[in-house]
């Protein structure tokens, strides 16, 4: 086991919870890139090199020395001339269980496909996108009328926990990780979008429908993808929150629905 040096790019708070442990454990942060104007901030006030994520990246990493590039929460493709300084290599932290859940909105993807168990993955950078060895995974169940929010809770949260084994992959003997199954691989694109837009069909049974709205709630934070809507007649409801009916069973599709917003037609 040695120290290790590193660069950290991403633009979530989880970055900051896995750069102090780093620090902690007396590996070296050389930068950290972001667009986050709060992890700027505490990058700076923990006297890092803070550089933007933009264009000029590559310029301002030029001469840069270190081990590992740790992308960690980050939704941008790395470009090649930030990858390349990275004398060991880079490692992704992604929010599925590969290989199949591949690219972007993993944990509204499970939620929609009906999984009953979910995880997260640290895997190399190598390849296309995701496609990497994995080095460190974690899986967990999925709850009953879990959303996206929460399940986004449950993937930071292992992140978290499996971070140190990540560690100790990168100071040890354990970097090269073990191959995907890309014959298993499925992957969702940024533009890819629920069936209907989010719309609820009530030729659907109410468990299809109920998942639909658990899994497009992203609570107050931003949502990607689009939100549940219903078609009332002379307006178009969006939906905050849905639970069958008194009464009702899975055939009955019967919601009792909270709605956030009203637009006429």
């Amino acid at each position: 086991m040695s120290a290790f040096s590193c660069i950290v790019i991403g633009n979530e708070s989880l970055l900051i919870q896995c750069a102090e442990i780093l620090r902690t454990r007396g590996h070296a942060i050389r930068a950290v890139v972001t667009r986050n104007p709060e992890i700027r901030a505490w990058g700076q006030s923990n006297g890092l090199e803070v550089i933007a994520q933009d264009r000029n990246q590559s310029r301002a990493l030029a001469g840069q020395s270190f081990d590992w590039l740790l992308s960690i929460a980050n939704l941008e493709i790395i470009p090649d001339a930030v990858l390349g300084p990275a004398r060991k290599g880079a490692v992704n932290f992604h929010d599925g269980p590969l290989p199949r859940y591949a690219g972007l909105n993993a944990p509204v993807w499970a939620l929609l496909n009906g999984e009953t168990r979910h995880g997260i993955t640290w895997h190399r950078i190598a390849g296309g996108v995701d496609e990497g060895n994995i080095l460190v995974q974690k899986t967990f169940d999925i709850a009953p009328n879990e959303t996206a929010l929460s399940l986004n809770t449950k993937c930071f949260a292992a992140a978290m926990e499996s971070f140190p084994d990540v560690i100790e992959a990168l100071a040890g003997d354990a970097a090269e990780g073990r191959k995907q199954d890309l014959s298993e691989r499925s992957y969702y694109g940024r533009h890819d979008r629920p069936v209907s837009m989010g719309a609820l069909e009530f030729s659907n049974n109410t468990s299809d429908l109920l998942r639909m709205v658990h899994a497009l709630d992203h609570g107050d934070y931003w949502n990607p993808l689009t939100c549940p809507k219903l078609d009332a007649g002379e307006a178009v409801l969006l939906i905050s929150g849905a639970a069958p009916a008194e009464g009702s069973d899975d055939a009955g599709r019967v919601l009792a629905v909270s709605y956030t917003h009203l637009r006429a037609h």
